[in-house]
């Protein structure tokens, strides 16, 4: 059969493929909690492993629990191409975050096989494990094995909450720990590129009424840890003028932080979604309060100028409160821009499919990030219904997500070709 007489894939497979999978950690409260290695994680995997299967493709797990599935083309000695996401989930979230990128590829090549069509390239299908980082604190957990991130690190060294290691973990799984995190390394040159399509997140297609994008480029994340101290003292008896409350300067960076970014034209955005109080007692006044400040930006000069200013800002306002302000601690993953070459072939895979298509940057981190390290790298967005993600009421219109099945499609065709 020719290349441009095999059939489409069908919507409706998708949609029974993520129902199947939203039974698996559905809670009472109507959100999936699917964290990897679990029970329901376990049961994520056997739903997908049949659907592999029974699109012809040949399905194995990595060292570190990474489903793969393998659809054989003519020429198995060129690289391959990949389509991942991943299978987890945070605490109640939606049914579409991750697992619709694992269900959208699998389809893909479903209908390949159906048709008897094989690319040239041999394609591959990746549900990866632990990409929104609940259990060890790591996002994208099995995409930075796959790319060598983890190659010098020890299983031992990854805890969970409970202090169960990632060891543990992976005996439950039946896999050996032994040299797990260098045996999921993958030779970059067996990989011809990687695409990912995922749900956008953010609100920015709903709004337009576009179905689909182009993404060109994964936000960086910078985290400063903050330690603000002031004295502890009498709730009752220290008058307002003697005060050294380190919370109410705390509540003046938190404001600071937020003003800066909504002055920034959308420039970077920037939260503080933690503080830590002490004493933490009604009748005492705050003498200690640990925050983290996180910004975001596509830009790594943004990143960058919003770095040196923050301990200005810190000096400011401890000089103006009396307390002493400390930067401690800085965690910073810089921002990927995804490759040229995979922009272009999804964009023309767009107009060859009849797909409409913006171009838009992610504002969230995913698996496609770190694959940008090691291989060229596109990503697909379909729109969030009213930006809502990480929750039960995520959703997106099945229509956009089938013109984002018809663009995958294509691009994958193109590039296994």
């Amino acid at each position: 059969m020719s290349h441009a007489a095999t059939p489409r894939p069908d919507i409706d497979n998708v949609r029974t493929l993520i129902a199947a999978l939203g039974t698996a950690g559905r809670t009472t409260q109507g959100g999936i909690t699917r964290m990897t290695y679990s029970p329901e994680y376990r049961r994520g995997m056997e739903l997908t492993t049949t659907a592999m299967r029974e699109a012809g493709m040949e399905v194995s797990i990595d060292a570190i629990g990474n489903l793969v599935g393998t659809y054989a083309g003519k020429d198995p000695a060129l690289p391959a191409v990949m389509s991942a996401s991943h299978l987890d989930t945070v605490p109640e979230g939606g049914e579409l975050d991750g697992a619709l990128g694992v269900a959208v590829a699998i389809e893909c090549v479903r209908t390949w096989h159906q048709a008897g069509w094989h690319p040239r390239r041999t394609v591959k299908v990746v549900a990866t494990v632990e990409e929104e980082g609940n259990l060890f604190g790591l996002g994208c957990f099995g995409s930075r094995a796959m790319a060598g991130e983890l190659e010098g690190r020890s299983p031992e060294e990854f805890k969970d909450a409970q202090g169960r290691t990632l060891s543990w973990h992976l005996r439950q799984m039946g896999l050996s720990p032994d040299k797990a995190l260098q045996a999921a390394k993958i030779d970059p040159r067996d990989i011809a590129c990687y695409v990912e399509l995922h749900i956008e997140q953010g609100e920015e297609l709903d709004l337009s009424g576009t179905p689909c994008a182009v993404v060109t480029d994964i936000a960086g994340i910078d985290r400063h840890w903050v330690e603000i101290t002031g004295n502890a003292n009498h709730a009752g008896t220290t008058r307002m003028d003697r005060r050294q409350d380190a919370l109410v300067a705390a509540a003046a960076v938190v404001s600071e932080v937020n003003q800066r970014a909504g002055a920034s034209n959308g420039q970077y955005v920037a939260t503080v979604g933690k503080l830590d109080v002490s004493p933490n007692a009604t009748n005492i006044i705050p003498g200690c309060v640990r925050l983290v400040i996180e910004t975001r930006s596509p830009k790594p000069e943004v990143l960058e100028a919003i770095h040196t200013d923050i301990p200005r800002m810190l000096n400011d306002i401890g000089a103006r409160f009396g307390v002493r302000t400390e930067l401690t601690r800085r965690l910073y993953a810089k921002p990927a821009p995804l490759h040229a070459s995979m922009i272009a072939a999804l964009q023309a895979a767009a107009e060859q499919a009849g797909v409409r298509a913006t171009l838009l940057p992610s504002w969230a981190g995913h698996d496609a990030k770190i694959m940008t390290t090691i291989v060229p790298t596109g990503m697909i967005f379909v729109p969030s219904l009213k930006g809502i993600s990480h929750s039960p009421l995520e959703a997106t219109r099945w229509e956009d997500i089938d013109e984002g099945l018809k663009l995958l499609d294509q691009a994958l065709r193109n590039l296994a070709a």
